[in-house]
């Protein structure tokens, strides 16, 4: 049966090029046609006056197991507040009860999609059993959740080994890789530092069997590259991109305009979370110079114990921290914000065929905002307000694959 949504301006295509007093006809889970001044008479749906159809977020980074601590870690250097496998975030692990942990994320996947969010990439901790507890606490929500597996033990190696910058594998290792990306949707490390260069070299091989992602933290902080330089004589960059060559990297906070060429030449995608690096002291990463580059990246909101899961808070911080740092209002433009969270997502996680735009064919994935908002109105750049204004509270409804999943519309 088709159904349609009409009366809105709808933002279409990966430009998100205007369409007034448009519609959306959708078949199944699929936009099956995209119009504008149609009087769906025919149709049932939704009456969607006075509102603004954007394509539904993508989460390119989470953390959501550490959904239960919220704050526990406020006030406390990155690397005492998450790194393994002492890190704040690893101890309260150890004392919380599966259920609490578990119930923590699914309250995080409800709220992801009241706020537009209809597909998320999430590093997991404690191999093929963490990618279990997702599945689970995901079980029955309208959210398209992929899991990023992880040894599960930490470190994966010895650390003698790995400051010798020597070893292998083992066939265990290995098999534990094969084991978790059965269940899983990628593998991740959670540095470079955490094998040697020969180690990665055999992850890299070993994932590259499957069809499954390949990724890890990059240029977090200086820790990352100085740890590196002395066991390696190289940064973790460098050897990422020599040993290593994942699908894309996370955070880049620290990156230099160096190791910034490097990834750019290379052709790497990032995934940058601006609001946590801010809220940990670890400074800004410069996406604006990855874009001005080149490169393909998208923003995530990483650990849930220290930043909501809310793109259009991300999109909002983003914006403003990089236009002042360069003293530039003009650059990055709002279309390029909003596709760091829309289709630049969807292709670093390979899904562009069918999330990120709107368009005939993809799924009916969509974020509807009250263009009648106090908050927005009036709304002279749809594009523009969704990036420097809208909230939350402005999304008037949420659709995953063509059915209503949050919030409410008239019905036609």
């Amino acid at each position: 049966m088709q159904r349609v949504i009409t009366g809105a301006t709808i933002l279409v295509g990966e430009d998100f090029e205007e369409i007034s007093d448009g519609f959306l006809t959708i078949e199944n889970d699929r936009i099956v046609e995209i119009g504008s001044g149609r009087q769906a008479e025919d149709l049932t749906g939704w009456d969607a006056s006075r509102c603004v159809i954007a394509p539904a977020f993508l989460n390119a980074h989470t953390h959501v197991s550490d959904s239960f601590m919220k704050e526990l870690a406020f006030g406390v250097s990155h690397w005492e507040a998450v790194m393994p496998p002492d890190g704040i975030r690893h101890r309260a692990f150890q004392q919380t009860p599966r259920e609490v942990v578990k119930q923590g994320m699914r309250n995080t996947f409800e709220q992801m999609i009241e706020c537009g969010i209809t597909a998320f990439a999430d590093f997991r901790e404690g191999g093929t059993d963490g990618v279990q507890l997702l599945r689970e606490a995901a079980a029955g929500l309208p959210i398209r959740s992929l899991a990023l597996g992880r040894f599960r033990g930490f470190p994966p190696l010895p650390i003698a080994q790995v400051e010798r910058n020597e070893g292998h594998l083992t066939q265990a290792m290995e098999q534990e890789i094969l084991d978790t990306l059965e269940v899983a949707d990628g593998f991740s490390c959670v540095t470079a530092n955490d094998l040697s260069d020969p180690a990665l070299e055999d992850l890299a091989r070993v994932v590259r069997q499957t069809s499954r992602l390949l990724t890890l933290h990059v240029a977090e902080s200086p820790e990352y590259r100085d740890i590196s330089v002395r066991r390696t004589g190289k940064g973790d960059v460098e050897r990422v991109l020599e040993h290593l060559r994942p699908d894309f990297v996370v955070h880049l906070t620290d990156a230099t305009a160096r190791e910034i060429d490097l990834l750019a030449a290379a052709r790497m995608p990032a995934v940058c979370c601006p609001r946590i690096q801010g809220v940990m002291g670890n400074g800004f990463p410069r996406f604006d110079l990855m874009l001005e580059r080149g490169m393909t990246v998208a923003l995530g909101t990483d650990n849930v114990f220290l930043s909501s899961p809310d793109m259009l808070r991300e999109l909002d911080y983003s914006s403003r921290v990089v236009r002042g740092l360069r003293r530039d209002p003009s650059f990055p433009s709002a279309r390029q914000m909003l596709q760091m969270i829309t289709i630049n997502p969807a292709r670093i996680l390979k899904l562009d065929r069918e999330l990120g735009s709107i368009e005939v064919g993809k799924r009916a994935d969509l974020v509807i905002f009250d263009a009648e908002s106090r908050n927005l109105r009036p709304l002279a750049d749809p594009v523009a307000s969704i990036v420097n204004r809208a909230e939350s509270r402005d999304i008037k409804a949420v659709f995953n694959g063509g059915a209503l999943v949050s919030g409410a519309l008239n019905l036609i």
